[in-house]
Formats: structure tokens, C-alpha cells, sequence
């Protein structure tokens, strides 16, 4: 088979996939259940928490749940001298510490409404010292800064930070990149870059009309619009290839 013949079959196979490819899991089609794991000091994290589930959450509040886990590719090792777990992360102490914040005011705000304005703010005002945001940020949202202080620098937030790490770890595809989008317990490629790329038009894609801004809008139209320009590339690749055959 010459090349000619080897290329139109590629491009053949690779549009296929790419437009069957994005057929997701029949999820719920009125609530969703969103996994986030992500780390405190991860650019690519600050814009998914600030650009994407800001966004995502004034929309669809009542028909999304989110569950954020502060770790991402850090490791850990047990200290018999100090009894205490050692973290090492992957943007180093501060991120620990930014990480060991977090866990500790989800411990103590579970309801994602009473604790994510002020993971966003820490998130948003990322100054040199992580205790320096948190502080910034505990007062302007009325948190108890000396007690999330306490618990992140006491044995409490260790083990907060731990089991943030053995969550993470346990997941199944192993988490490769950060930030790790799970939707209803369910990760693929297809979910992860839609997802992360425009969170509000793929809970469209799955609510469908349920909901009143889905309906109002062309909940496939983002979908849509990237299907139009691998085709369109595709048809380019297949007349350069066919122009010099």
C-alpha cells in the first residue's frame, strides 16, 4: 500500500474517532456529581477553581456537587521520630502548607458553598508565603484564621493532608495531571479535556434542556465547533497530501 493510500486511511480513522469519540457516559441528567483534585500552588489549578467552577457554580448550583481534594502529585513517607506523616510537593513547602490549609477548612466547612469562596480567594491572591493569603483571605470571609492555623500545623491537618493523599492515590486511572476531573465517579480523556477546557458548555452537554441556560443556549454548539475545525484541518491534510502524491 503506498503512502497516498496509508494517509487517506489515517485521516479516515483518526475523523471517526474523533467524532464518535465524544459520545460521554449517560450520566444523570439532572445532577452531577464533580471530583476535583488539585493543588494549591498549580497554575493550571488556579485557572480551573477561578475560570471554569466559579463560573460552572453560579450557573447550575442546584444541580451540581462538587468535591475538591487538595494534593496532587505529592508524596509522602511515614516519621517514626516525630510520629507526624512528611510531605513532598510538587511545587514545594508552601504548596504542603497551601494543601494542609485547604483540607483543613473542608474538615471544618464541608458544604463546598461555605468553603470555597475562600479556597478561591487563596487561590486568586497567591502572594510569596501561603500563610499570608490565607490570613488576607480568612478575614475578608470571616474565617477562624488561628484555628485553621492550628489545625494545619497540628496533627489534625496531617492526617487531613494524608488521607487527601491515600483519596488520590486510590484513583482508578491513576491521576497523571493536575487538575483531575472525575464527573459521577467516571474519568476519561474525553471528559478531562472537555471539562477543563469549558466546564459550563459540558454540564450543558449533559443536562441537555433540564436546564433553563441550557435551553437558551446551543448546549452543543462548543462541541460542535471543535468537531468543525479537526474536519476542516483533516480536508487541509488530505489535498496537501493529495496536491503532492
Amino acid at each position: 500500500m503506498d503512502i497516498f493510500k496509508r494517509s487517506v486511511i489515517f485521516l479516515i480513522a483518526i475523523g471517526q474517532i474523533h467524532i464518535h469519540g465524544l459520545n460521554l457516559p449517560s450520566y444523570n441528567r439532572k445532577f452531577i456529581h464533580i471530583d476535583v483534585y488539585y493543588e494549591t500552588r498549580c497554575p493550571d489549578s488556579q485557572r480551573f477553581l477561578l475560570n471554569q467552577i466559579i463560573q460552572a457554580n453560579e450557573i447550575f448550583s442546584s444541580n451540581i456537587d462538587f468535591l475538591l481534594v487538595p494534593f496532587g502529585k505529592a508524596n509522602y513517607t511515614w516519621d517514626d521520630d516525630s510520629k507526624k506523616w512528611n510531605f513532598h510537593c510538587q511545587h514545594g513547602p508552601q504548596e504542603c502548607y497551601g494543601n494542609t490549609i485547604h483540607n483543613c477548612l473542608i474538615d471544618q466547612k464541608p458544604k463546598f458553598e461555605d468553603h470555597f469562596p475562600f479556597l478561591a480567594c487563596t487561590m486568586e491572591n497567591l502572594m510569596e508565603s501561603f500563610e499570608t493569603a490565607a490570613l488576607y483571605c480568612a478575614k475578608k470571609h470571616s474565617i477562624d484564621y488561628e484555628g485553621l492555623k492550628k489545625c494545619a500545623n497540628d496533627v489534625k491537618g496531617n492526617r487531613l493532608l494524608h488521607e487527601a493523599g491515600e483519596k488520590t492515590n486510590k484513583l482508578d486511572p491513576k491521576l497523571n495531571y493536575i487538575p483531575w476531573i472525575n464527573v459521577n465517579g467516571v474519568h476519561t480523556n474525553e471528559i478531562q479535556q472537555l471539562a477543563e477546557r469549558n466546564l459550563t458548555y459540558f454540564i450543558c452537554s449533559q443536562l441537555k434542556d433540564s436546564h433553563v441556560y441550557c435551553s437558551r443556549n446551543d448546549s452543543n454548539s462548543y462541541l460542535n465547533f471543535q468537531k468543525s475545525i479537526f474536519l476542516n484541518f483533516c480536508i487541509f491534510a488530505l489535498y496537501f497530501i493529495l496536491s503532492f502524491s
